[in-house]
C-alpha cells in the first residue's frame, strides 16, 4: 500500500509475462475509524486498489511487450455484487459518484460517506472489477494478444489468513461452520484458481473475464457476468482518472 515501495519494486522488474495483482485485506468490520497508508489513503482501498493500480501502470508497457499472450490477473470477489450471497449480507458495495476519491487522498470512503469497514472491502472489490475492465481495453491497444481477467478463489476462511483482522472467536467459528457446510475452499484450491487464471490458454480467446466459484460449494471456477455497476463503462473510466490523480500519474 506504500506507493514508494511500489515504485521501488517496479524498477526491479525487467520482464513480465503475467502480472497478478493479488494483495488484499479486509479490516475488522467493527473498526469505527479508518486506518491509513503511508500516503494517507484509507488502508483497504489503498491496498486492494490503489497499490495495484500504480503497479499496473508502471509495468503496463513491460507487460504489453512480452512475447506470446501476456496477461493481467486481478483478484476480486463476488461481494462486489450486492445481489451475490455474500454481497447482500451487511453493507453493500457501491461507489456512488466517487466523491470521496475526488476530494483527495484523505478520503474515508470512495463514495464520500462515513467510514464503514465492511463496505470499504466490498467497494474495493468493485474497484478491482472496474479497473480490470478499463485495463483490458488499454492493454489491448498496446498488444492485441494481451488479456486481462478478474477472478475469485472463493471463500478461504483461514482465521490466520484472510480473516486475520476479524475477532478471533468469530473467525474460528465462521471457518468451522463454512467448512462443515462445504462452502469453503482450501488455500490449495485458491492457488490452483490463480494459476489457471494466470496461465491457461483457455483465457487467451477473450478479455475482461470475471471468473468466480459461484455458486459456493461446487468447487469450480466459472466465467460469470459481474454486477451492473461493475459493467458501467463511464464509471470504469472515471475511477481510472481519479486513481491516476491520487497515485501521482496525472
Amino acid at each position: 500500500a506504500d506507493l514508494g515501495s511500489v515504485r521501488t519494486f517496479a524498477k526491479t522488474v525487467k520482464g513480465v509475462d503475467a502480472l497478478v495483482l493479488n494483495a488484499g485485506l479486509a479490516l475488522n468490520t467493527k473498526d469505527a475509524a479508518p486506518t491509513r497508508t503511508a500516503d494517507g489513503f484509507e488502508l483497504t482501498i489503498g491496498t486492494n486498489h490503489l497499490g495495484h493500480f500504480l503497479l499496473y501502470n508502471l509495468l503496463e508497457k513491460t507487460l504489453a511487450s512480452a512475447g506470446g499472450a501476456p496477461r493481467l490477473v486481478v483478484t476480486a470477489s463476488p461481494v462486489h455484487d450486492p445481489l451475490s450471497g455474500g454481497g447482500k449480507v451487511g453493507s453493500t458495495a457501491t461507489l456512488g459518484d466517487l466523491s470521496g476519491l475526488a476530494a483527495g487522498p484523505r478520503f474515508d470512503m470512495v463514495d464520500g460517506g462515513a467510514f464503514d469497514a465492511d463496505k470499504a472491502y466490498k467497494d474495493s472489490k468493485l474497484c478491482n472489477i472496474l479497473f480490470t475492465a478499463e485495463a483490458s481495453r488499454r492493454l489491448a491497444k498496446l498488444n492485441p494478444k494481451a488479456t486481462a481477467h478478474a477472478f475469485s478463489p472463493g471463500l478461504i476462511p483461514s482465521p490466520d489468513g484472510f480473516f486475520r483482522y476479524q475477532p478471533k472467536f468469530f473467525a474460528k467459528t465462521f471457518s468451522a461452520i463454512s467448512t462443515k457446510l462445504g462452502v469453503a475452499e482450501t488455500a490449495a484450491f485458491g492457488g490452483a484458481c490463480l494459476s489457471y487464471a494466470a496461465t491457461s490458454p483457455d483465457l487467451d480467446a477473450f478479455t475482461n473475464g470475471w471468473l468466480d466459484t459461484e455458486p459456493p460449494g461446487k468447487h469450480q471456477l466459472l466465467c460469470h457476468e459481474p454486477s451492473a455497476e461493475a459493467r458501467d463503462v463511464a464509471e470504469q473510466k472515471r475511477l481510472w482518472a481519479l486513481s491516476e490523480k491520487l497515485v501521482g500519474l496525472a
